[in-house]
Order: C-alpha cells, then structure tokens, then sequence
C-alpha cells in the first residue's frame, strides 16, 4: 500500500482495472491467460501485476502472432 501524505492509497492491480472497466473477472482472466492484456505495451498474464494509473491498460486481440506472442 502506498501513501500519499496522510492518506493510505490502495495499489491497483490489472484485473482490478479491467474490472473498474466493467469486464467480468471470468472474461478478464481469460483475456489474460490469453496474453491479450497489455499494460504500457508490456504483456501481463498475472492478474496481480500492479496497473496503478497512469499506466495504460488495454487489450489486444491477437489473433495472427508469432511464437513471442507479438
């Protein structure tokens, strides 16, 4: 948890984010276990993975891709 002057802010996660987004998390872990969730370009697969603001969270529907998942 990080902090904020006197004010205790909670770190947000990815699947956080994608649920503020209103995706269900049954749809947000497939996205990622799909590696189609990126955030600031870099491919996350665990949910967990810190997505605090302002780093870009987006999906990216791959479906043509190499072996790297690019």
């Amino acid at each position: 948890m990080a902090t904020s002057g006197s004010t205790a802010v909670a770190d947000r996660t990815v699947l956080e984010r994608l649920l503020e987004a209103g995706i269900t998390q049954d749809r947000a872990m497939h996205h990622l276990s799909d590696r189609w969730v990126r955030v600031d370009g870099e491919i996350i697969t665990d949910p967990a993975h810190l997505a605090e603001p302002p780093v870009q969270v987006e999906l990216r529907f791959n479906l043509l891709f190499d072996e790297s998942g690019n």
